[in-house]
């Protein structure tokens, strides 16, 4: 063998060993690398599987469920930090939870110790509690429990209430119409539940509008007589020059007018007096004596209608209260009985003891009151012959102040009445003397 052929044969052999060995790294980085990937995939089923144990020991931590130990995550680093935060976490919420259980009859006591209506609903808008005067109010069965707010207060307007502030986290007040009823209803968040407050509104508005009504109707009353005066005036003023026989006329209508306008500021004051519930000065008072005489000063009233007056009363009937109240109470019936008559017909006014009370009635024979008006009578300003009061100077206070000195003496009043009959009015007040 030549020494080229030397060279060229152990060239090749160099060559063939290289590539041996080079196929061998090769073999070897892959064998690493699937064995880095083993390991990988072996390492993230170990963390997969803790991840999900950590996760279920959590959920039964915060569900529903017994277990309440802490969380064992295992390792070290970011794992024993992650352990310490969710612990801190859970232990937050165990304690919160506990507040809110035991704060949860508490809250249900509260409910049903308020005097105003009040409910207790769940995070669900379920009920939980309802006090006796929102049962009666809105009309829950005693029975009705975890029902719907719709179903428990009947008003879609509420459960939009209940669903905004559970959603927004703050109060919420409405107005609504429940019936015949004007409510109000505050609504609030109380942990994790929603407490409902009503306030029935009804009576508040009522009275508002009686105001408002009294206000036009006394300005519309005192108008009258002062638009009267005044015109007299003026024509007075005038014929005192041009026509002095009409003088006389005019002024017994001047008059006449003034002494309507004073009766009817008469009739406000007193009547606002009597709307002060303050104390009474009571002293001994003879319903039966005072009957006979309120009687007699009407006789000539009555003679000229044509009306027939009497009085059946025991010799003496004693009560206690306002002697100048009780002689109001007497004669607005008497007088009304009188002008509401009809001509030959009667008035009687009876005095009878009567299981503790002594009870005054006084009935006539008149045009009576038709049913839609008997109660509104009472109303101040409420006539039920608007010409006819009018035309014999009615104030329309009358019988408002009956009921409020009735009620002032701790009585009570009634009327029955047929149209075309007759009325009767019947007041009770209590026997007794002055303490």
């Amino acid at each position: 063998m030549t020494a080229r052929a030397a060279g060229v044969a152990l060239g090749i052999a160099g060559a063939g060993f290289a590539a041996g060995q080079l196929a061998s790294v090769e073999a070897g980085i892959v064998l690493a690398l699937l064995a880095g990937l083993v390991g990988a995939a072996i390492l993230h089923q170990v963390e997969a599987r803790r991840v999900r144990r950590l996760a279920e020991r959590v959920n039964g931590m915060v569900g529903d469920g017994p277990d309440r130990r802490s969380v064992q995550v295992g390792g070290t680093g970011a794992w024993r930090q992650l352990e310490i935060a969710i612990n801190t976490l859970v232990s937050a919420y165990q304690r919160r939870g506990a507040r809110i259980e035991q704060e949860r009859p508490w809250r249900r006591e509260l409910v049903d110790s308020l005097v105003q209506p009040a409910l207790l609903f769940s995070s669900g808008s379920r009920l939980l509690s309802a006090n006796d005067a929102a049962r009666s109010l809105l009309g829950i069965p005693i029975d009705a429990e975890n029902v719907t707010v719709v179903q428990a207060v009947g008003s879609a307007a509420l459960a939009e209430a209940v669903r905004e502030v559970q959603t927004a986290q703050r109060p919420v007040i409405i107005d609504l119409e429940h019936g015949e009823h004007h409510l109000r209803a505050s609504v609030s968040q109380v942990g994790d539940e929603t407490l409902l407050i009503i306030t029935d509104r009804t009576r508040e508005l009522r009275v508002e509008e009686v105001r408002r009504n009294f206000v036009v109707n006394a300005s519309h009353e005192l108008k009258t007589p002062v638009t009267s005066i005044q015109t007299l005036a003026e024509a007075l003023e005038v014929s005192v020059k041009d026509d002095p026989d009409r003088v006389i006329a005019l002024t017994n209508q001047l008059s006449s007018e003034a002494e309507r306008l004073a009766r009817l500021v008469r009739d406000l004051l007193d009547l606002r007096r009597l709307e002060e519930r303050g104390p009474l000065e009571r002293a001994p008072v003879d319903l039966a004596e005072l009957a006979r005489r309120v009687v007699a000063e009407q006789i000539s009233r009555a003679e000229q209608r044509q009306v027939e007056l009497s009085v059946d009363a025991p010799e003496r009937a004693m009560v206690a209260g306002v002697v100048g109240d009780l002689e109001g109470i007497v004669k607005n019936l008497v007088a009304n009985a009188i002008q509401y008559n009809r001509s030959g017909g009667s008035v009687e006014v009876t005095i009878a003891p009567e299981d503790g009370m002594q009870r005054v009635r006084v009935t006539d024979t008149g045009i009576g009151i038709p049913q839609q008006d008997l109660g509104r009578i009472f109303e101040r300003f409420y006539r039920v012959d608007t010409a006819r009061s009018r035309a014999t100077g009615g104030t329309g206070l009358g019988l408002s102040i009956v009921r409020h000195a009735v009620e002032r003496h701790g009585g009570t009043i009634h009327v029955e009445s047929l149209l075309g009959e007759g009325t009767t009015f019947t007041v009770r007040l209590p026997i007794g003397s002055p303490d």
